[in-house]
């Protein structure tokens, strides 16, 4: 179930907004962590979330203050890509290391916590109306549209997809602020790495959901409404991760 590019042919409930600096964060001025990373507010939910994908530089402090090896990102890359090669449960470590690492510096309340997006945070993220169905397998694809508007295929320079399309510069993976950001102030929500969410993709609980499309993949798989699925341990190079700030 790993994605690969197809020839072009859990609910969860709002959290609280956190208190302090981040309760103010907005598009223009997002809330900024310890680590870089930026946090802004979408609507219909008080969770912040992050600008980008973790990228390599942020992942390469967690590997060394842990002691572990970095993953493999197989093709050419920078400190400014996604990270790719992670499991969804090495993204769950990511996020405990770096909740428990703010509250030991007294930058985080011991009632807040990383984590990732859920399903439906990571809709309204890239613009999507509420979504009616059970599971992120009986969302996927119900509602038409891609991020640039309602037609195939995207404009050029909107993302990093398929090379086939022949829409961007980049052959591999890009810097994670290479294309313009949503209204929101929301990088990388189309294309680049696809993201892992916290939600089973289905009653089966076999598999985890993934969002966004990637940079070998096109078609169908792009639409704002579309899910991939992947093994909770399944890696590769077109898989990578965002993070929230929760309550």
């Amino acid at each position: 179930r790993s994605p690969t590019c197809r020839p072009c042919s859990t609910r969860s409930s709002p959290g609280s907004r956190p208190a302090g600096p981040s309760a103010r964060a907005s598009a223009t001025a997002p809330h900024v962590n310890s680590v870089g990373l930026a946090f802004v507010p979408i609507p219909r939910f008080k969770t912040l979330v992050g600008t980008h994908p973790v990228r390599v530089q942020d992942y390469q402090l967690y590997c060394t203050a842990k002691n572990i090896t970095f993953p493999d990102q197989k093709n050419p890359t920078d400190l400014t890509h996604p990270v790719v090669n992670v499991s969804w449960q090495e993204a769950i470590d990511y996020c405990l290391w770096l909740t428990s690492k703010e509250r030991d510096e007294g930058i985080m309340p011991k009632d807040q916590f990383y984590r990732m997006l859920s399903d439906l945070e990571w809709s309204a993220a890239i613009g999507l109306p509420n979504e009616g169905e059970d599971t992120p397998g009986e969302r996927s694809k119900q509602k038409q549209g891609y991020p640039w508007g309602p037609g195939y295929p995207p404009r050029k320079d909107f993302g990093n997809y398929h090379q086939t399309l022949k829409k961007d510069d980049f052959e591999f993976t890009s810097p994670v602020d290479a294309f313009l950001p949503n209204d929101l102030g929301i990088y990388d929500l189309s294309g680049n790495v696809w993201e892992w969410v916290m939600d089973n993709y289905n009653a089966t609980r076999t598999y985890h959901t993934l969002r966004g499309g990637a940079w070998d993949f096109c078609g169908t798989g792009l639409m704002s409404s579309a899910r991939n699925a992947n093994d909770p341990n399944g890696r590769g190079t077109s898989i990578g991760f965002r993070i929230a700030w929760s309550a």
